[in-house]
């Protein structure tokens, strides 16, 4: 905020600048705060791996059997990148079985409107039934 509009512009302006103001330094703080839990998960993570690792190092030194547990990797990408994957994931396969699912209603409808048409032209014979007798009377 100028001074120019300070001193002579509305008094509101200088209160809206102010709220801008403190709202921008708490998003600052919450998202420095956030940055600064998910190195600590980070770190408490990596440790939990190492941990693992060193402990199942000194199995196999003193151990008569060897028990060869495959290592935990470091992970290959951030966890928020995981989470979207598996989350795109699970919408995929949401939408497969909802294209599954409609496209199963749609063919079975398909299926009951030849069936009725059959009916409607030719009586109430079943074309399936129909067709094995003129098959038989032909063998024969």
């Amino acid at each position: 905020m100028s001074a120019d509009e300070f001193w002579k512009d509305d008094p509101q302006l200088f209160v809206s600048y102010r709220t801008s103001f403190l709202n921008k330094k708490k998003r600052e703080m919450e998202e420095a705060d956030y940055k600064c839990w998910l190195q600590g998960l980070y770190v408490y993570d990596g440790n939990n791996k190492i941990n693992a690792t060193l402990k199942q190092m000194l199995i196999n030194m003193f151990s008569k059997s060897k028990d060869n547990r495959e290592i935990p990797p470091y992970t290959t990408k951030p966890y928020l990148e995981l989470q979207k994957e598996q989350q795109f994931k699970q919408t995929e396969k949401e939408h497969k079985l909802n294209d599954y699912n409609s496209s199963v209603v749609h063919f079975g409808t398909l299926k009951q409107q030849y069936t009725d048409r059959l009916k409607q032209k030719k009586g109430e014979w079943n074309p399936w039934v129909k067709k094995k007798f003129l098959l038989n009377l032909k063998i024969q």
